[in-house]
C-alpha cells in the first residue's frame, strides 16, 4: 500500500519527478503555483506537517526568498531513513510561529527570536499509517552595560514548541492531520540606580490544526478530490512592572486574541502525461479582539469565495512552466466601543497571478517564480536596475536533491 502511495504521488503530483529522478519543491514551485492547497509540493507539505518526511525520504531542499531590495532570507532542510520505518531530518531558518503578532502596543518585544529550528522525527507504524513529531524552537538575547554600571538592558524572546502530525492510507487515497503547539514568550529587562522596568507578556500560547483528504472517486479515477480544514488561535496580554526604590507597578495592555477558521474543496488532475491541473473554492473567517474590560476593538473578516487554479507543464525534458492564479471576495466589520465600519464587498489584497519555471538535472532540481511584471519591462540584465523587484526575472528561488536509491 505504502509503495502505491508514493507511486500515486510521483505520477500525479511531481509533473517532472515522471521524467526525472529530481523532486521538484520549495517556495519557488509553491508559490508559482498560487500556494494552492490543491496541490502536493515536498518541503511545504513536511514544513506543514512533518510526517511527509516518512514518505520523501533521503531529500534535501532548501529556498532563496526576496525580503525588500537586494536582500535575500534563506532556509534549508534535509530528510534521511534510519532504517525501514525511521526517518529523520531538520529544517533551519523557516519561520513557523507568529512572532509578528507581539508587535501591537507599546510594550512590544525589542528583539524578535533568530535562527528558526524545526527537528523531524517520522515513524511508520504500519504500511498505511505514519505519524511525526517536530520539536520547534527560536530563541533571541542581546544585553547592554553602560562603562559606569549604573544602566544595563537586557532583551530576550523565545518561541517553543512542536508539529505532531499523521498520514493515513485509505483504498482510494490518504488522509492526513496536524496539530501545532507553540508557547511565545518576550522579556525587556531594563535597570538602573533607583529601580528598574520590566516589559514582557502573559500567554503567548498558540495553537492550530490542520486536515486534508486526497481522495479518488473511483478505483481508476485518476482525479483527485481534495477537502481541507483548518482553525488557528493566538492570545496574548503584555505588561509592564516598574519600580521606583521598593514600590513596584504593574500596567498592563490590551488583551490580544486571534482566531482563524478556513476550509475548502478542489480537484487535483493529471489531464495529461505532461499536464497536470489544480484548482478550488475556499473561504476564510478571522477574527482579532483587543480589550482592557472598558475599551474593545473587534474586527471580523469572511473571505469568501476564494477561488484557487493552478496549472503545471513539462515543457522540455528538463523545463517545466507553471502558473497559478488566485482571486477571492472579502467581508469585513471593524468596531469598538464606539464606532462601527463594515465593508459588504471587496477585492483581497493577495496576489491574482503568479509563474514560474524548473531546471530539472537528474536528482538536481531548481524551481523559482517569475516576476509577472519581466514580461512588461524586461530584464536589466547589465544594467543592474534596483527598481524594488519591478524588472527582475526571478523571485523565490529553491532548490533541491533526491539521493535517496
Amino acid at each position: 500500500m505504502l509503495k502505491k502511495l508514493l507511486a500515486v504521488m510521483f505520477m500525479f503530483v511531481m509533473a517532472a519527478g515522471v521524467f526525472s529522478q529530481s523532486i521538484p519543491s520549495g517556495t519557488g514551485r509553491y508559490a508559482a503555483l498560487g500556494n494552492s492547497p490543491f496541490i502536493l509540493d515536498a518541503s511545504t507539505d513536511i514544513f506543514n506537517n512533518p510526517a511527509w518526511n516518512t514518505m520523501y525520504r533521503n531529500y534535501a531542499f532548501g529556498d532563496l526568498t526576496p525580503m525588500s531590495g537586494n536582500d535575500f532570507n534563506g532556509n534549508a532542510g534535509v530528510t534521511f531513513a534510519v532504517g525501514k520505518k525511521w526517518n529523520l531530518g531538520m529544517i533551519i531558518n523557516r519561520r513557523q510561529d507568529n512572532w509578528s503578532l507581539f508587535y501591537n502596543d507599546v510594550i512590544s518585544p525589542r528583539n524578535s527570536p533568530i535562527v528558526p529550528f524545526m527537528g523531524l522525527i517520522g515513524y511508520t507504524a504500519s504500511k498505511n499509517f505514519q505519524i511525526a513529531l517536530a520539536p520547534y524552537v527560536s530563541m533571541g538575547s542581546t544585553e547592554f552595560t553602560d562603562t559606569t554600571g549604573a544602566l544595563s538592558r537586557k532583551y530576550s524572546s523565545r518561541s517553543i514548541g512542536a508539529n505532531l502530525g499523521f498520514i493515513y492510507t485509505l483504498k482510494k487515497g490518504w488522509v492526513e492531520g496536524v496539530i501545532k503547539f507553540r508557547m511565545n514568550k518576550f522579556e525587556n529587562d531594563s535597570s538602573m540606580s533607583g529601580g528598574g522596568q520590566l516589559d514582557e507578556n502573559d500567554g503567548g500560547m498558540e495553537i492550530g490544526a490542520g486536515f486534508r483528504g486526497w481522495i479518488y472517486p473511483s478505483k481508476s479515477s485518476k482525479i483527485a478530490v481534495v477537502p481541507y480544514l483548518g482553525f488557528f488561535n493566538y492570545s496574548f496580554q503584555p505588561k509592564s512592572t516598574i519600580t521606583v526604590g521598593s514600590t513596584s507597578t504593574a500596567i498592563t495592555g490590551l488583551n490580544y486574541s486571534w482566531m482563524n477558521i478556513n476550509a475548502g474543496v478542489g480537484l487535483n488532475w493529471p489531464i495529461m502525461d505532461d499536464i497536470q491541473i489544480a484548482g478550488g473554492v475556499g473561504l476564510s473567517y478571522n477574527t482579532f479582539k483587543a480589550d482592557t474590560g472598558s475599551y474593545e476593538f473587534k474586527y471580523t473578516q469572511l473571505v469568501a469565495p476564494a477561488f484557487n487554479m493552478s496549472m503545471e507543464t513539462r515543457i522540455t525534458d528538463w523545463i517545466t512552466g507553471r502558473m497559478g492564479f488566485y482571486k477571492s471576495i472579502s467581508m469585513g466589520d471593524a468596531k469598538n466601543t464606539y464606532q462601527e465600519s463594515k465593508s459588504t464587498f471587496g477585492s483581497s489584497d493577495a496576489s491574482t497571478i503568479s509563474m514560474g519555471a524548473g531546471f530539472h538535472f537528474g536528482r538536481f532540481s531548481i524551481d523559482a517564480t517569475i516576476n509577472e511584471r519581466w514580461f512588461k519591462s524586461g530584464p536589466n540584465f547589465l544594467s543592474g536596475n534596483n527598481s524594488e523587484g519591478s524588472t527582475e526575472m526571478f523571485g523565490d528561488i529553491s532548490a533541491s536533491y533526491y539521493f535517496g536509491k
